[in-house]
């Protein structure tokens, strides 16, 4: 019901009503306010108002006033001095934040401005985001600024027709009572002509041309819209408005379910976290769940007010019944009736009906993740998300027109920069809430398949910029892939997976990418057999995985099923035979089983041979494979020779390709592990200047040459050249590849033994545990590669002292090795080695017992006797000189290290 100042009380008279009902007089009342009595007087006689919204609200709770009460007094504080007053809404006791909005706005319009074109302002944006109640907020903030505050309902004509009548009876103006509506709608825009400091709220504009048959010709005062139309023309300044920060909507929150006060700040709303952090840490999610949504927000407050169920138990039921909660407005909304999921509902079918085109679009958004939709999905893969959007999709201009249309409703935003979309989670919500089975399932299909064609194949990264739009597309990969049910799974499922599984793989992201590969194998096995190549593919990738996560048990049999049904393909020459000879090969030389990866070596090679001839450039990985064996066993003549012919090869083909310093870097370790450092240097030179010349100073693979030479330098004690080779090496791993990834821990052990080198212990320390935590989360703490940092921390803590922590690391490293290579890799024996070590130096430093006592004196002719001394045993050395028996007094039974000290200075018994 509307009110005006005329049907309010006074806020004088409410004052002094509930002082006097309270029993307090004047002066108490003003003590506990903390005010000077007069204040007081002059507030009951209404010479002046209080001059801020606390204080009022202090006064409401010493008064001990009720919500309805205390809301009433707040009308009062702001509205009795202002003669024209038409805001139906009574001022939200919960209004939260949004200081940085209504201060924009009081510089937009406040009244002492001169009148310009521009004295309009706008607030727009998506439905349910607090437009009325900033503009409600600003009305009562202000009010005291205006001569006439008049609030007009500007949904349709009708509604704004009659909120001017209702401004014509406020103002008494002559003929408001005349049956021609039109006349009286006139004589309004005459008043609102001829006098000014009015502010004019159009509240829920949705058809902007409605304005201009209703807005007076000559402004002298202020326009504020709420609108969900963004495009405004000339008509006013436009503020959009975003929901919630994390802060002032839990805030919110907090106050609107009654948890906190009207008044409690922010500072009351931390400490939450101290005295009961499950409703602090409740709350956070929540607001992060609703998106920061005020019209959810305030939901789920008056549920909680209403149910009184409390907000950690609100947060659960919202994750599993959160459609029906987005429709429950709750019995005590008046301000804002409808639901989140109402106001959504209505914007979408408002939209739908003028340009059905723009429901397409929001659908395909409803199935991606919400922020950073890229354009590229529709651009390109426009083609499988039906006939209607694939129109629009391929012609630019009808894509920015649609686009256009769903910002212009708040629906969506557009990133132009970046080229991508973003909406609200809880339209999202709403959306696909409202979609049938059937349909959904529809577009679940196009999407899959739209991602499937827009993913770039990452096998070899041959395209520009691929990495960084597999990195924007993979969360809707994920997300699309998690939302369809398993049982309505088909190809383009399993070929979105595996392709989002190699990204991830290349990411070095094996923890996640190895679910993916595991249902693009599940998909495949049920759709096209056991025994299909497709399968074999996956399997491939799946050993691979494994092999590099150190799950060397698990690789081997996804290896041998994989190359059986390759074997028993059609084509048993076929390349991919060679391909998984070649990687089983790999494995057994990561195992240190030498004998069985060699002939494997040999057969992948001479199918690659045979199928692609003697100098193809496939043949380059396993001759450079196999090299390595060789030089791993000590065999460096035959190693050298095939690092030479991978030389040849590359050389040929392909010269100065990036792929010709794999060869030179290997060749170049050769002669190093045979210190001929003067060879070895200029090979690392020239793959380094190859690979900076080719792929550029920054690129990824520029790392590897970096780090051979940098080892190269510090073996020959040059330790600044290597130490800023490492350095280099580092920075480029962190920027291309993250901080986390397990090749950064390459750099980061180089850097650790050369502080450990130079001496630079806790520097060593420290790099060599980042190293660890990386190897750990990345490769798994069993991994050899793990062990080999667990053996470089055991040196360390040798070299510090520390045996304990020493034996410590090498006992771990020894048994994951032992694990993974087998008691016989070389790698293995040398752990034993220092772990044996370690725990016989440490026998050596353990305090003397009193049988080893023994034994040492006993070689020298002497016996050790106890006796009691005042209770308490101590040591005495005897030995028999002809017919007598001398004693030497030593030390107490409990001092060893003292027995041993005094034992050392008996002479021994032929020298006497």
């Amino acid at each position: 019901m509307m009110q005006t100042s005329s049907t309010l009380f006074s806020f004088g008279a409410l004052l002094k009503t509930f002082r006097k009902r309270q029993h307090l007089t004047q002066q108490q009342l003003a003590e506990v306010v903390g005010v000077h009595r007069g204040t007081l007087i002059h507030w009951e006689q209404g010479n002046f108002l209080p001059e801020s919204k606390t204080v009022v609200l202090e006064l409401a709770r010493h008064l001990h006033l009720d919500d309805q009460e205390a809301r009433h007094f707040l009308e009062a504080s702001l509205t009795a001095l202002t003669p024209h007053w038409l805001v139906p809404l009574p001022r939200n006791l919960f209004f939260t934040g949004r200081e940085e909005i209504l201060e924009a706005l009081h510089a937009q319009l406040r009244s002492e401005r001169t009148v310009a074109l521009m004295q309009s302002s706008a607030l727009h944006g998506l439905g349910g985001v607090g437009k009325t109640q900033i503009a409600l907020e600003y009305a009562y903030r202000h009010a005291l600024e205006y001569s006439a505050v008049f609030w007009i309902g500007a949904e349709t004509a009708e509604s704004i027709t009659s909120s001017l009548l209702r401004v014509a009876s406020v103002l008494q103006l002559p003929g408001r009572v005349d049956h021609d509506q039109q006349r009286v709608v006139a004589a309004v825009q005459h008043w609102l002509s001829t006098h000014g400091q009015w502010l004019l709220i159009w509240d829920n504009v949705e058809d902007l041309a409605l304005l201009d048959h209703f807005l007076p010709v000559s402004r002298s005062g202020a326009i504020l819209l709420t609108t969900r139309c963004q495009t405004l023309g000339t008509l006013a300044r436009g503020i959009d408005l975003a929901p919630m920060g994390q802060e002032e909507g839990m805030l919110f929150l907090l106050r609107r379910a009654k948890v906190l006060s009207p008044e409690a700040t922010s500072e009351q709303m931390h400490l939450l976290a101290a005295h009961v952090p499950t409703q602090y840490q409740a709350v956070a999610e929540l607001v992060t769940e609703l998106g920061g949504l005020p019209l959810a927000l305030d939901q789920a407050g008056a549920y909680v007010e209403e149910t009184h169920c409390g907000l950690p138990a609100y947060l659960d039921c919202f994750r599993t019944h959160q459609a029906t909660l987005l429709r429950q407005r709750g019995e005590s909304a008046r301000d804002h009736p409808a639901s989140a999921a109402a106001t959504f509902t209505l914007a979408v079918t408002a939209i739908a009906e003028r340009h059905p085109v723009v429901k397409d679009l929001l659908q395909v958004c409803a199935l991606l993740q919400p922020d950073a939709i890229p354009e590229e999905i529709f651009r390109l893969g426009g083609e499988h998300l039906g006939p209607t959007l694939e129109a629009i999709c391929c012609d630019a201009l009808e894509w920015d027109r649609v686009v256009g249309l769903a910002c212009s409703y708040s629906l969506l935003a557009r990133q132009p920069e970046e080229q991508t979309l973003s909406m609200h989670r809880l339209v999202q919500a709403v959306l696909l809430d409202g979609t049938g089975e059937g349909e959904q399932k529809q577009w679940q299909r196009r999407v899959i398949e739209a991602l499937n064609a827009v993913f770039p194949d990452v096998q070899a990264m041959p395209e520009p910029g691929a990495r960084k739009r597999c990195e924007l597309l993979l969360p809707h990969v994920l997300l699309c892939l998690q939302q369809v049910e398993a049982a309505s799974e088909d190809l383009a499922c399993a070929f979105l997976a595996f392709k989002g599984a190699r990204y991830l793989y290349e990411r070095g992201r094996y923890a996640e990418a190895e679910p993916l590969f595991r249902r693009a194998l599940q998909i495949r096995e049920q759709a096209l057999g056991l025994h299909h190549p497709e399968v074999a593919q996956v399997l491939h990738k799946l050993a691979i995985l494994s092999w590099q996560r150190g799950n060397y048990a698990q690789a081997e049999p996804l290896f041998r099923r994989a190359l059986c049904i390759q074997e028993q393909a059609p084509r048993p020459d076929h390349p991919e035979v060679a391909s998984l000879l070649h990687n089983l090969a790999l494995l057994f030389w990561s195992q240190g089983n030498y004998a069985q990866a060699e002939p494997l070596y040999q057969q992948a090679l001479c199918l690659w041979e045979q199928t692609l001839g003697p100098d193809c450039p496939e043949l380059a990985r396993p001759l450079n494979n196999l090299a390595n064996l060789y030089a791993d066993q000590g065999r460096y003549a035959e190693a050298e020779q095939l690092f030479q012919r991978v030389l040849r090869i590359q050389e040929q083909i392909r010269p100065g390709h990036p792929d010709v310093a794999f060869p030179l870097c290997n060749l170049a370790e050769v002669y190093q592990e045979q210190g001929r450092y003067v060879e070895a240097e200029p090979l690392l030179q020239r793959a380094l200047r190859i690979r900076e010349q080719t792929l550029g100073p920054d690129h990824p693979e520029v790392a590897h040459p970096l780090e051979s030479l940098a080892m190269l330098y510090r073996e020959q004690g040059i330790y600044e050249q290597a130490e800023a080779l490492f350095q280099r090496a580092l920075h480029i791993r962190e920027q291309t590849l993250g901080p986390d990834h397990s090749l950064v821990a390459r750099p980061l052990t180089g850097l650790a033994s050369l502080s450990c080198d130079r001496g630079h212990y806790a520097q060593a320390e420290a790099l060599f545990q980042r190293a660890l935590l990386i190897r750990e989360q990345q490769l798994g703490p069993h991994h050899p590669v793990t062990a080999r940092t667990l053996h470089d921390l055991a040196l360390l803590r040798q070299k510090q002292g520390n045996l304990k922590e020493a034996t410590s690391f090498a006992e771990r490293a020894l048994h994951i090795r032992l694990q993974s290579l087998g008691d016989a890799h070389p790698k293995t024996i040398a752990t034993q080695t220092l772990y044996t070590q370690l725990v016989q130096e440490q026998e050596a430093e353990r305090e003397p017992t009193l049988e080893h006592l023994r034994t040492l004196l006993k070689a020298r002719g002497w016996s050790v006797h106890l006796k009691k001394r005042h209770g308490k045993p101590y040591v005495y050395a005897t030995r028999k000189a002809g017919q007598h028996t001398r004693s030497r007094y030593l030390a107490p039974l409990s001092n060893p290290v003292a027995c041993l000290a005094a034992a050392s200075t008996l002479p021994d018994a032929k020298e006497v």
